[in-house]
């Protein structure tokens, strides 16, 4: 899908996953789904980490250096042109950029607390790409809401014995959440530059 740009998208979402301190499990699961997404294989995708967490040993507060834009020094070392507000290379689609600011929040949600330091970063890259407020906050509300429906079903699989009742209702809960997911996706599939 982005050639050699792949590995410098996936080289942000890592260092995104690491800035409030730790990758958790769920953060882990959703970054190999976009690293098949991006047809990055294994041996990439642990060049990706390996890389990273080089890189974090050097800088502990990793969220300052994206937003000090440092990341660019490792930029035209990746050949990462998709990225541009840090210099150089080719400019992505208004819709990619959306993509990879929806694939950031996916993460940021993905352990339950979308910290502080993972807001800031997003906020920063919404700002440079000039991302649309009306788009973004899409994304903010359908994420809280999955959040929320995801917590929602734990709480039928605790409260309901086995059966029919709470698989009908972990289905509809899937269903919902499918469509929210299917909803932003349209948004962005339909933004253009």
């Amino acid at each position: 899908m982005f050639g050699s740009d792949c590995k410098g998208e996936a080289v942000l979402y890592y260092l995104y996953m690491m800035a409030d301190g730790e990758v958790s499990y769920s953060e882990e699961k959703i970054f190999d789904e976009i690293c098949r997404k991006l047809s990055l294989d294994t041996d990439e995708k642990n060049s990706v980490i390996e890389e990273c967490k080089d890189f974090t040993e050097k800088e502990k507060e990793i969220y300052k250096v994206i937003l000090r834009e440092e990341i660019d020094k490792r930029a035209g070392q990746h050949e990462m042109g998709w990225m541009m507000p840090f210099g150089g290379g080719m400019l992505k689609n208004a819709s990619d950029l959306a993509r990879i600011i929806w694939n950031l929040i996916k993460l940021g949600y993905a352990d339950t607390v979308y910290s502080e330091e993972e807001k800031e970063i997003v906020n920063y890259l919404v700002d440079k790409w000039d991302i649309s407020v009306e788009v973004y906050q899409e994304m903010i509300d359908i994420a809280d809401t999955i959040l929320a429906l995801t917590k929602h079903k734990e709480w039928i699989g605790k409260a309901f014995s086995k059966g029919s009742v709470r698989d009908r209702k972990e289905k509809n809960i899937d269903i919902e959440i499918q469509k929210l997911i299917d909803d932003v996706e349209l948004t962005i599939n339909e933004i253009t530059i």
